[in-house]
């Protein structure tokens, strides 16, 4: 019975620790979740440090996301880097993915396509296809190649119909055989630059966006505030101050 009970201890001090780890990675993912980015990085970082990390790789994808949240993207280049040394990672589509993200929120639209077409090239299979095509779309957009972008955004209603990655552009129709831009049939567009749950942080972006002569305002909707840009009459006309937006580094998104 002592040595059942000696056993039963030792057992007990190895497993705690791992316990314990488990306990914090799960109390970083509600930080993640409830937008705390800066208290996950700050308790990340502590965690990583440590000896004996068990999910060191969901660790370092969680830190990754949140360095991306605060637009460090360097740093959230190396936690995904660090992931995508182990091919056999459970967590290789997804870093492979926000490694193509760091670059494209940094403006490095070269980069970020070669990212994305590395990850289709290496995972054929990848569940996160649609949300590649997507952003690979949107690439061509910010660079005013605006029928290469409808051919991803017809792919990707032709494949994947149900992909939640077509919400932001409901109404944006395939580009029709010899027209130059894409072309819908309402009559008004707008641009939506940012949402915000802070009204006071909601007006100090609209009022630097007006600075720098975009025709920005606040929309109240659901849960927080919209910056927008416009009413555009033409969709061309909406996706020309999309440009200007890309060109000061702001990412936007049609809508009516």
């Amino acid at each position: 019975m002592k040595k059942l009970k000696v056993c039963f201890l030792l057992l007990s001090f190895f497993s705690f620790p791992l316990i314990c780890n488990a306990a914090d990675l799960q109390s970083l993912k509600v930080d993640f979740l409830q937008g705390n980015y800066r208290r996950v990085i700050f308790e990340g970082q502590l965690q990583a440090e440590g000896a004996d990390i068990r999910n060191l790789e969901e660790l370092n994808y969680i830190l990754g996301l949140s360095y991306l949240k605060e637009a460090k993207t360097e740093l959230a280049r190396l936690c995904f880097n660090k992931i995508l040394k182990n091919k056999k990672s459970r967590f290789f589509n997804q870093a492979s993915l926000g490694l193509g993200d760091s670059f494209l929120i940094g403006g490095s639209f070269s980069e970020a396509e070669e990212a994305y077409n590395q990850l289709i090239i290496e995972q054929p299979n990848t569940p996160y296809k649609g949300q590649i095509l997507y952003r690979l779309g949107q690439i061509e957009f910010k660079k005013g190649n605006y029928q290469k972008g409808n051919e991803y955004l017809a792919k990707i209603k032709k494949d994947f119909p149900l992909s939640p990655e077509l919400r932001p552009n409901k109404g944006i129709e395939v580009m029709r055989k010899g027209a130059d831009k894409p072309v819908k049939e309402t009559n008004e567009h707008a641009l939506q630059a940012g949402f915000f749950s802070s009204q006071s942080n909601a007006d100090k972006f609209k009022d630097l966006l007006v600075s720098k002569g975009f025709p920005a305002y606040i929309e109240n909707s659901q849960g927080g505030f919209r910056v927008k840009i416009g009413t555009f009459k033409t969709e061309e006309e909406a996706l020309t101050w999309e440009g200007k937006l890309a060109k000061e580094g702001y990412q936007s998104k049609l809508c009516e």
